[in-house]
């Protein structure tokens, strides 16, 4: 079976997926109730402070809201879990809201959930003690606290008309935040009590087993057993479906393989992005001419065509028709390599007697670093390679592994990243890349504004837009981002990619995907919605 540039996306999120008992090589899993996934990160870290389930896919814990199921050509609506109804202004504030919780519920180490329990999760979210990993992407609130037995008021740095799509995070009991410490420390990221519709029964490095609650209080799952390996390395993972496993994510031109085995392609639609960082600290990279020139210089078009095989789009400012109107598509870089040598001509690039150019007896000369198990961003980094030589830059690619990706190192090496970790809102969407607070040592992740990139008029722009009320005033300001970053990009965005996953027909009856942010693997693509299979 070939996946053409239309096939992969064929079966994608748009209708319910019937899984009908066509078995693949390589036996089933043991039970009829049991399912085995291969899964691409590390396994054992469970606490939402970390990041785990911050986007409603966790099994063990839920959030206020989880992503509406197959919306894929808008934002999708956040539905109420753990809450009831949408979250309201207090008083037509947009820096207070106020959201109720829902009675009923119960952790499954038996205790009531209640308005505390967020207070607690969010309150150490932004506390430094806790050293949340991802207190960055939350750098809007200011604090939680109840104002009743079944209501919470969150009070806000300031306005935001985009606050509904940021409550997504997973609620840990108020206990588990009673003795304030790092969270990757923390008992809770080792053994983690969620209210959700599975617990965890065994943790290794190489597995994670979760087993149905029999007194969860939603709807009973009727998979019973969810057993998650793992494996970083894309082939691996191919291997591992013929012997046996039911399902994985893979690269499109891997997911071939697998349904000539006889899996079920899924390709879930993302705002998943994939692109290069340009740090300032390098002296070519971090060129401006040399960063307006690369944007024009790559064919995007011939990426999603060929390396993904039609399951994704192009992206050069990382908004996309999915925002509506604050998607301007003039704004886009376009395929032109004469125009990228008029602005390195311009800048007073050279071309050399070898083709590349020099400028001040500098060549105009970068590495790119890139994770080599990953076939998706090996095949992207060769074709920016191959794309800049034709204007006279010259990239080499280094392979290096997750570990050597230090803050030092990434502030003078172009790095193949992923992006898109929380793309239900613009402002999440671009903020903690493009502000330049974030360019600051120390301040939110290694991977925010990774290039290092300090442009006033954006900061101007990002910080009015996420205070703004009106929907169209606001929906301007992010054309106006556009405008501005066409002018002065901070990177080479290159495409959104398509998740792609392989599943095992069994009998299941699957409901659609969600629109998937960068996170992905076996908690998103048919697995997102596990607990709600039916037969």
């Amino acid at each position: 079976m070939t996946l053409s540039r239309s096939g992969i996306f064929a079966v994608a999120t748009a209708f319910a997926v019937g899984l009908t008992g066509c078995a693949a090589p390589g036996g089933t899993s043991q039970s009829k109730d049991r399912f085995v996934v291969i899964d691409t990160e590390e396994l054992g870290s469970f606490s939402p402070l970390l990041g785990h389930g911050k986007n409603g896919e966790s099994k063990v814990f839920e959030g206020l809201y989880r992503v509406q199921e197959g919306v894929v050509d808008r934002i999708p609506d956040a539905i109420a879990v753990l809450a009831v109804g949408a979250p309201q202004p207090v008083d037509g504030d947009l820096s207070r809201w106020r959201v109720t919780t829902r009675a009923g519920v119960t952790f499954s180490d038996g205790s009531t959930f209640g308005p505390e329990d967020v207070v607690a999760t969010y309150n150490s979210l932004i506390d430094p003690a806790y050293a949340s990993s991802i207190a960055a992407e939350y750098d809007f609130l200011r604090k939680v606290a109840p104002t009743g037995p079944d209501t919470v008021e969150f009070t806000l740095n300031g306005p935001y008309a985009d606050f509904d799509h940021r409550l997504f995070l997973a609620i840990a009991p108020a206990e588990a935040f009673a003795t304030a410490g790092p969270a990757d420390k923390s008992e809770l990221d080792r053994h983690p009590i969620g209210t959700g519709p599975y617990v965890l029964t065994e943790s290794r490095p190489d597995q994670v087993v979760l087993t149905a609650r029999d007194d969860y209080w939603g709807d009973k799952p009727q998979v019973k057993t969810f057993v998650i390996r793992r494996s970083d390395d894309d082939n691996a993972r191919i291997t591992q479906l013929r012997d046996g496993a039911d399902g994985t994510v893979l690269p499109p031109e891997l997911a071939e393989a697998a349904a000539r085995d006889g899996y079920r392609i899924v390709s879930a639609a993302t705002d998943d992005w994939r692109g290069i960082t340009l740090p300032t600290g390098n002296p070519v990279s971090g060129d401006p001419a040399v960063r307006t020139a690369l944007n024009y210089a790559v064919d995007r078009g011939a990426m999603v065509e060929h390396i993904l095989g039609g399951a994704g789009s192009a992206t050069s400012t990382l908004i996309s028709t999915l925002y509506g109107d604050a998607y301007d598509p003039a704004q886009d870089f376009r395929f032109d390599r004469a125009e990228a040598a008029r602005v390195l001509d311009a800048a007073g690039w050279r071309v050399g007697g070898d083709g590349i150019r020099e400028r001040d007896g500098r060549r105009a000369a970068f590495e790119i670093a890139y994770y080599p198990t990953e076939v998706l961003r090996r095949d992207l980094t060769m074709a920016v390679v191959s794309d800049a030589k034709k204007v006279g830059i010259e990239i080499t690619p280094v392979t290096v592994d997750k570990k050597a990706m230090t803050p030092e190192y990434l502030a003078k090496t172009a790095f193949m990243l992923g992006g898109g970790g929380q793309p239900y809102t613009v402002d999440s969407q671009l903020y903690t890349k493009f502000h330049s607070r974030y360019a600051a040592p120390g301040v939110g992740s290694k991977w925010d504004n990774a290039s290092d990139y300090v442009n006033p008029k954006v900061d101007q722009i990002l910080d009015a837009a996420r205070v703004e009320a009106n929907p169209q005033r606001r929906s301007e300001l992010y054309r106006q981002f556009q405008l501005e970053y066409h002018r002065d990009p901070a990177m080479l965005a290159l495409v959104t990619t398509n998740h792609v996953y392989a599943l095992r027909d069994s009998g299941w009856q699957v409901p659609p995907t969600a629109l998937e942010p960068h996170a992905h693997g076996v908690s998103w693509g048919p697995w997102y919605s596990l607990a709600r299979w039916t037969r």
